[in-house]
């Protein structure tokens, strides 16, 4: 078959004949290149998007993990310093412990144990979160706690602890009277809620009162609204108050050694049943009674009796 620009000669009909392509066939191959130039271009948009897409991500994540291990780093400073008032606390403890029982408290609960395991399938900023409440909390925990180490440490190395209020008024080791609490309460004459300075053991009348410390007896006799009552004091700026009780064993002037009896409990002045009403003075400013009964109750009933005083919103009084 011979060719010559736009046409062919057929052999077979002795002609030329023309070599153009059919309409046909030119828009096919049109449209295949179309299709061609589109699939081509759907791919590059395609990998461009997830390249830029995956580099936010990454981005993302690297904000994210900066911003944790800033966290992580300020609560683990944190930790440090709570480790370290810790072991303050507990130096302490050993030192009035020592002191007041002639023995070495059980630390036992300070020991080093792990108390993230139930974390361990937790996300990590959860965790930071979980960890950096916990923290703050304990830290102020730890920072009340060593004021209140400190201040018992000078007053043991200070004053004679006999001085010192530090058991009930009453006979009570097995926690059987219950104990209503210091602080806000609601007065059971007036129905109101009112500030109550001092503690309330629910004794039966009769019931045998003795003095928390070493003191003098500077008041002794009835008034009003506290009935008979016996004001001690133990001349380091510690004074106790115990008060509606039904005999008086002691007069103004009298010296009184701890545990000496010095009433019985009653229902004398403002009260709707027998109880004794028990205040303890630093300085002038009530505090409360149920911190100095360490002479008298192991940790475990020192936590119960504190638990069982504020869970009432009642004062006897």
């Amino acid at each position: 078959m011979m060719t010559d620009g736009k046409y062919k000669y057929n052999p077979e009909t002795l002609e030329f004949e023309s070599s153009d392509r059919t309409k046909k066939q030119k828009l096919l191959i049109n449209l295949l290149s179309i299709f061609v130039g589109a699939v081509i271009i759907a791919i590059t948009i395609f990998f461009i998007y997830v390249l830029f897409f995956d580099i936010n991500i990454k981005k993302q994540k690297a904000r994210e993990n900066k911003i944790l291990t800033e966290q992580y780093n300020l609560l683990l400073e944190r930790k440090k310093q709570n480790d370290k008032y810790l072991k303050e606390l507990i130096k302490k403890d050993e030192i009035i412990y020592q002191s007041v029982f002639k023995s070495l408290p059980d630390n036992s609960i300070f020991e080093n144990k792990n108390p993230y395991t139930k974390f361990s399938r937790t996300d990590t900023k959860s965790i930071i979160d979980t960890n950096k409440i916990r923290i703050k909390r304990n830290f102020k925990i730890a920072e009340n706690t060593k004021k209140e180490y400190d201040y018992l440490t000078k007053l043991i190395q200070k004053e004679d602890i006999d001085n010192v209020p530090a058991i009930q008024p009453v006979f009570n080791p097995f926690l059987k009277y219950p104990v209503y609490g210091f602080g806000k309460r609601i007065d059971q004459v007036y129905k109101s809620l009112v500030f109550h300075p001092g503690i309330d053991f629910a004794v039966p009348e009769g019931t045998a009162v003795f003095s928390a410390a070493n003191g003098k007896v500077i008041k002794s006799g009835r008034k009003r609204g506290l009935g008979k009552r016996v004001v001690i004091d133990h001349q380091n700026g510690y004074k106790t108050i115990y008060a509606h009780l039904d005999k008086i064993f002691v007069k103004t002037g009298y010296k009184v050694k701890r545990g000496e009896k010095i009433g019985t409990a009653g229902m004398t002045g403002k009260t709707l049943i027998p109880h004794l009403h028990y205040e303890i003075q630093y300085n002038n400013k009530p505090v409360n009674p149920v911190h100095y009964f360490f002479l008298d109750l192991s940790p475990e009933k020192y936590t119960k009796i504190m638990t069982d005083s504020e869970r009432s919103g009642l004062s006897l009084d």
